[in-house]
């Protein structure tokens, strides 16, 4: 058997609105939960491993036990609710590492945003949200191009963008609203990936050397807590069949936050710029709208620097300090 409900939660009295979360237990999805639940929804949390399930959900929140690939063996009897408001789809097998490269897991991950889809047309839900990439527009620049010769990584990448054109294309014609998010690099405390930041940080804690590209490329980074509001924000005021990009308005060159993260951190790294050499797409920010998210209201409340601080002492408390 490969899903079963393992609990409900207390009721709660004054409830705004319902929500179904894929990924929760991860570190975009815990911290989307957290928010979730403060400003009043009722949750409901697909979990793949109950291990990874947080202690301080037990007794609030609803947690259905089920692997990503089989949504479409969940039915309405396993849930407490039959109509939800929002369906928020994070759940993604090989996010980072070696795993991004498994063209097997990926296509996977696609099939699963569909059964997602048909999911909440089961459970009567009014908008799906899915969790999409910036890595999908670095798809599109990139790979279509004569002579680029993508890295095996591009199966996520190309995963991703699948995963988007299909779920947008399944919920038009299961008429529930679609908004997808483009996450760009979320960082904050409690994230343990193998992510570019994340092991710029640890290694910055523990002075290690580190090879980098020149930096010239355009990047983005937003912390956490304002990263899930931006997401909630879309899922509430977005319009259908629209991405949102979340992060800020204004990109800047890898450098400089690499730059700033060492100084904020007073670290003694040699920081080896121009050891690697970069290849892929390089983003001009032009390929999406980055007001879109802020002309519904959005504002960002921690700023890089204050990020980097957070984190860095999440990281040294945690004990994590030692490179990935």
């Amino acid at each position: 058997m490969q899903y079963i409900k393992i609990r409900k939660a207390r009721h709660r009295k004054q409830i705004n609105m319902r929500a179904i979360i894929t990924g929760a237990t991860g570190f975009i999805g815990q911290w989307l939960v957290k928010e979730l639940y403060r400003i009043g929804f009722d949750i409901t949390v697909i979990a793949h491993n109950l291990k990874n399930v947080p202690d301080i959900w037990k007794e609030n929140i609803d947690v259905v036990k089920c692997d990503i690939a089989h949504y479409q063996d969940l039915q309405k009897h396993h849930f407490r609710y039959t109509n939800f408001d929002f369906f928020f789809h994070l759940a993604w097998a090989g996010t980072s590492g070696t795993e991004r490269a498994d063209f097997n897991l990926q296509l996977k991950n696609s099939y699963a945003a569909c059964e997602a889809v048909n999911l909440a047309k089961r459970l009567s839900c009014r908008r799906f949200i899915n969790a999409g990439s910036i890595m999908e527009y670095e798809a599109m620049t990139y790979v279509p191009q004569d002579g680029t010769e993508p890295s095996a990584g591009y199966m996520y990448s190309i995963s991703k963008l699948t995963a988007d054109f299909m779920a947008k294309t399944l919920a038009v014609w299961e008429n529930i609203d679609y908004i997808n998010i483009i996450i760009s690099n979320i960082y904050g405390a409690g994230e343990k990936s193998a992510r570019f930041l994340n092991q710029l940080l640890r290694k910055l804690i523990s002075n290690q050397k580190i090879p980098l590209t020149t930096g010239e490329q355009l990047y983005d980074f937003i912390y956490v807590t304002d990263a899930v509001r931006g997401i909630i924000l879309a899922a509430q005021k977005g319009k259908n069949c629209s991405s949102y990009y979340i992060g800020n308005q204004a990109p800047q060159p890898l450098k400089q936050f690499i730059l700033q993260a060492k100084e904020v951190l007073k670290s003694d790294s040699e920081l080896a710029f121009g050891e690697v050499t970069f290849k892929g797409a390089k983003l001009t920010y032009k390929e999406f709208d980055t007001n879109k998210l802020y002309d519904l209201g959005f504002k960002t409340e921690i700023s890089f620097q204050k990020g980097i601080q957070m984190t860095a002492e999440w990281i040294k408390k945690e004990g994590f300090s030692d490179g990935l």
